[in-house]
């Protein structure tokens, strides 16, 4: 397992939540944060970083999309 950090943007929010999560492979990750981009209206974007590491980073055009 890999850890990792993930930056939820919240319109709702001053600043980003940060979640840590433990998961087997990078793409698995990053379907994570797209789906949870994309089943939420409050959220503006979400990043998923792997130490020093970005993996991704999504934003509304992820629920235009769905």
């Amino acid at each position: 397992m890999k850890a990792y950090r993930i930056l939820v943007h919240d319109r709702r929010a001053a600043a980003p939540q940060e979640w840590k999560a433990e998961m087997a492979r990078d793409d698995r990750a990053v379907e994570f944060a797209r789906d949870r981009l994309a089943a939420s209206d409050n959220l503006i974007g979400i990043e998923v970083w792997s130490g020093p590491v970005r993996l991704c980073r999504f934003g509304e055009e992820i629920r235009r999309a769905a």
